[in-house]
C-alpha cells in the first residue's frame, strides 16, 4: 500500500509540473479566455505552495509525502534523498542535474509565469492590446491607396 501511495503521489507531481509548464502558453493566447483565468489561479497556487513548502520543508511537500510512503514501505527510495525533479530527469533523460540547476531552472519558469500573469492581468484590465492608430481613410472605401470616395456616412 505504502509503494502505491509513493507512486501515486510521484504521478500527481509529474501531472502538476507538466501542467505549469505546458499551460505557459495560455497566459498570451486569447482564444479561450476562461482557461486563461484558470491557469493563471492554477499557476499562482502552484508557486505558492510550492515556494512555501521549499521554505517550510527544504523541499516540495508531495517529495516529502513520497519518502515518507517509500520509507514506511520500505521501498528503494528509501536512502535517496534528492528531488523528484532530479528523479524524474535520471529516469527520464539518463542524466541527474544538481539540486542548484533544477533550483535555477525553477526559478527561471517562477519569473516567466510571473512575466506571464502579469501580462494577462493587464490585458485583462485594458480589454487587449493598444487599440490601432486612428483610421487617416475617413470618406473612402477600403482605406488604402486606391480607396474611392463613398458619400458621407456611407459603408
Amino acid at each position: 500500500m505504502w509503494h502505491a501511495l509513493a507512486g501515486l503521489t510521484d504521478l500527481i507531481h509529474a501531472i502538476a509540473m507538466v501542467a505549469w509548464v505546458a499551460g505557459l502558453p495560455l497566459l498570451i493566447w486569447r482564444g479561450r479566455p476562461a482557461w486563461s483565468r484558470a491557469y493563471v489561479r492554477y499557476a499562482i497556487a502552484f508557486i505558492v505552495l510550492s515556494q512555501g513548502s521549499q521554505w517550510l520543508l527544504g523541499e516540495c511537500f508531495l517529495t516529502s509525502i513520497t519518502r515518507a510512503a517509500w520509507n514506511a514501505g520500505g521501498g528503494f527510495h528509501a536512502e535517496d534523498r534528492s528531488w523528484f525533479t532530479i528523479r524524474i530527469a535520471e529516469a527520464i533523460f539518463r542524466m541527474r542535474p544538481s539540486e542548484r540547476a533544477v533550483s535555477i531552472a525553477f526559478e527561471a519558469l517562477v519569473l516567466v509565469t510571473a512575466v506571464g500573469v502579469l501580462v494577462h492581468g493587464r490585458r485583462r484590465r485594458t480589454g487587449g492590446p493598444p487599440p490601432p492608430p486612428p483610421d487617416t481613410g475617413a470618406g473612402t472605401r477600403n482605406h488604402g491607396e486606391n480607396a474611392t470616395p463613398c458619400a458621407a456616412g456611407a459603408r
